[in-house]
């Protein structure tokens, strides 16, 4: 019973702790009701916390609502810090939680330690006085000036700091005999309870249970045909059916998985208030296709590497309301996450309407650096892939956000790992975008299988344009120009880069059009087959290991193959085709 209330303590904790950010950011934006929901969403957090035993949570939401209660009634006012104050006694209760444990019976009371006491006095030095506080308080000077005497002040350790008056704690809840839990342990059961729950929306379990049962009568009946020993046609007809039941219930239980992009942005709406704050600029965080709905594993990966784009973007791309008025730009800037969902891909774009990339700075850079010669010529597209090298920057000086030449590279090797693909373009004056786009799913791949020598690869359907046959007089050239559907395609012939000292291939072979967020490209390959899905696992390899090769899928015979890396291809087919350029 006791690890049922936990999974449902650990579901709700989770959900309200997102909605406190979003009240949060109302707060921010000057919502009137925004604190009455904060208060009541905090007073859940310290029954709740209560309920399972977790006393340093509930005593210190207790002390949270306080001061919630306070701003309620008019006896404090937000300031400018108040919002990153309440955020961060939002992630202090979440840290206690998930150091807690739950229902621990001993001896002994619970105090707040120095970070839950911080965070309250970071709270409380956010706050102003309320105008009748403010009154009462000058009267209470008046009076003890008239008197001679000097009120006693009671010292309250969780608001000690700060300028603003100590609040006078309302009684707080009654004590249970506990150990004290003010140094959380790392992994605690909250944090096994969360990973044990998923919440769900009833409309996508319904439509398992309703895939589900007709999978079993089609299976039934499936095997009275073959039972039955009837033509082969009624058999292959029931395999059909269930092999598309089969592919449903598989989606449907991925998407049980799916969610919304909302649910996970607002991490990156207060970097970006932070940045603001700190930098002295003014920038609004914009998200648009909050609804969109992503992996729920592919949005925990792709966190950090969003983070780089969102404090790239805020940090270096939005310039301050001095520059941006003399450029005749609005002094507010705007970073905007735009999530959309295409056949299977997730694209997310990180925008923002500021100075936008010096690419003859970057030249300067690259040449600096040894990416390229003194008089090389190189596209602006090039020139922006060199910014995901490891190392390169174009920062003067090193922010606690950016600066260091790492992050961009982390980004790539993100979405490389996530059989995925990332683009930066720009317009001086105007602006930056960054592109991510991942698949939806990591697990499963619908493609066909290409030979290319003694290699079998799986190309992505959603990569493919198309599959053309032609009669190839043979060549020993790695890369080639090719005519594809009436125009010339880059391409890079796999049969002579996996094996480069076989005989040159002739005759009847076929090229695959192929495309990426880089542009087209071909593939040539001796011949393709049969299409399959196939589970994919990412590869270990090395800078310059296995070109064009994004991961491996192993068959239920037990084939294994390895899985094409459209945007690698492209990109090699786009530096030989500037070398060639050159």
């Amino acid at each position: 019973m006791s690890e049922e209330i936990l999974e449902a303590f650990a579901a709700e904790t989770a959900e309200i702790l997102e909605a406190v950010e979003a009240a949060v950011a109302e707060l921010e934006a000057g919502s009137p009701e925004a604190v009455d929901r904060l208060f009541r969403q905090v007073h859940t957090l310290k029954g709740s916390a209560g309920i399972v035993g977790m006393e340093l949570a509930e005593l210190f939401a207790h002390a949270w609502e306080n001061r919630l209660g306070r701003i309620r009634s008019g006896d404090s006012v937000p300031g400018p810090e108040t919002a990153d104050a309440l955020l961060a006694c939002r992630d202090r209760f979440a840290a206690i939680v998930a150091g807690s444990k739950a229902f621990a019976a001993s001896s002994g009371t619970v105090e707040m330690g120095e970070d839950e006491a911080g965070a309250l006095a970071a709270l409380d030095a956010s706050l102003s006085e309320g105008a009748r506080v403010a009154a009462k308080r000058a009267e209470e000077v008046r009076v003890e000036s008239a008197s001679g005497e000097t009120a006693e002040a009671v010292p309250d350790a969780s608001s000690s700091a700060g300028p603003a008056a100590p609040f006078d704690e309302a009684p707080r809840p009654p004590r249970r005999a506990r150990s004290s839990q003010a140094a959380p342990q790392p992994r605690g059961d909250y944090e096994q309870a969360l990973e044990s729950f998923a919440r769900v929306p009833r409309r996508k379990l319904d439509r398992i249970l309703s895939l589900a049962s007709e999978l079993v009568v089609s299976l039934s009946v499936l095997g009275r045909e073959t039972r039955a020993e009837r033509e082969g046609a009624h058999v292959e007809d029931a395999l059909s059916v269930v092999e598309g039941l089969a592919a449903q219930l598989y989606r449907s239980v991925l998407e049980t998985r799916m969610v919304p992009v909302s649910d996970v942005a607002e991490r990156y709406r207060r970097a970006v208030s932070e940045i603001a704050r700190l930098s002295r600029k003014k920038i609004r965080f914009e998200l648009a296709g909050a609804e969109t709905e992503i992996d729920k594993p592919v949005a925990e990966r792709l966190s950090e590497p969003l983070l780089h784009l969102v404090r790239n973007a805020a940090d270096h791309g939005v310039e301050t309301p001095e520059e941006r008025r003399a450029a005749g730009k609005r002094e507010e800037a705007f970073v905007r996450l735009t999530a959309r969902r295409e056949p299977g891909y997730i694209e997310l774009r990180v925008e923002d309407d500021g100075r936008g990339i010096p690419i003859e700075r970057v030249r300067e850079r690259a040449v600096e650096a040894g990416y390229l010669g003194p008089n090389e010529a190189a596209s602006p597209e090039a020139l922006l892939e060199l910014l995901f090298e490891p190392g390169f920057s174009l920062s003067d000086k090193v922010t606690r956000w950016s600066g260091r030449g790492v992050g961009l590279d982390a980004v790539r090797g993100a979405a490389r790992a996530l059989r995925g693909e990332v683009r930066i373009e720009s317009a001086e004056g105007k602006g930056s975008v960054s592109t991510l786009r991942i698949p939806v799913s990591l697990s499963l791949v619908e493609g066909f299988i290409a030979k290319a020598g003694e290699y079998s690869l799986l190309v992505p359907f959603d990569t493919v344009i198309s599959c053309t046959r032609f009669e190839d007089p043979g060549s020993d050239r790695v890369y080639r120009r090719l005519e594809v559907g009436g125009r010339l395609l880059s391409s890079v012939d796999l049969t002579r880069l996996y094996e480069p000292g076989a005989d040159a291939r002739s005759g009847d072979r076929v090229v695959v059009a192929v495309k990426s967020a880089l542009g087209e490209a071909g593939v040539l390959v001796d011949d393709v087959g049969e299409t399959i899905t196939a589970t994919v696992r990412p590869v270990d390899r090395r800078e310059g290991e296995a070109p064009g090769i994004a991961g491996s899928a192993v068959l239920g015979d037990g084939r294994l193959l390895l899985v094409l890396d459209a945007e690698e291809v492209c990109r090699m087919a786009a530096d030989r085709r500037v070398a060639e350029q050159t």
